[in-house]
């Protein structure tokens, strides 16, 4: 059941989802151990996040990984377009405090086969991005970092 029509519209949409401070001090710290810990509660069933998304659409699991691109990294790259295959939706949950101190990193978002796409900056920490995949004939992907530090939760939901 779709309870959110405006995810449809552009193939994407930008909120807002409270993280706490013990989230932001793990960032800080870059203790990823803590931040996967404290999203693998998060996403379950019965998680925040989880009941969050699914005001937007109807899923029954969600994946993620921590996505840590950097200006320093020798291997920095745009990104591939790609459609994340069978899952229903994706969201970029952005970790980052500083988003004005990145060059680049843009998600770009459109429907396959088209030249055109919307380009959404790093948001704040706490804003998400959600994302519409293949199943919906829309395709995606990151830009480089040429300057700063992008860190963001990706997710996929199916």
């Amino acid at each position: 059941m779709l309870h959110r029509p405006e995810l449809f519209t552009a193939g994407l949409h930008l909120s807002f989802f409270p993280l706490g401070d013990a989230l932001r001090s793990a960032v800080r710290d870059r203790n990823w151990e803590k931040v996967d810990q404290e999203f693998r509660l998060l996403t379950q069933s019965e998680g925040d996040l989880f009941q969050f998304l699914r005001e937007f659409h109807d899923f029954s699991q969600i994946e993620f990984i921590i996505s840590l691109r950097s200006a320093q990294n020798d291997w920095e790259e745009d990104g591939i377009w790609h459609d994340d295959g069978s899952r229903v939706f994706a969201f970029s949950l952005s970790l980052t405090e500083s988003p004005e101190t990145i060059t680049g990193g843009h998600l770009g978002v459109r429907r396959k086969g088209e030249e055109t796409f919307l380009s959404v900056p790093t948001p704040s920490f706490g804003e998400v991005i959600l994302f519409l995949t293949g199943t919906y004939g829309f395709e995606h992907k990151i830009h480089r970092v040429t300057a700063g530090e992008r860190i963001i939760i990706a997710g996929w939901c199916s």
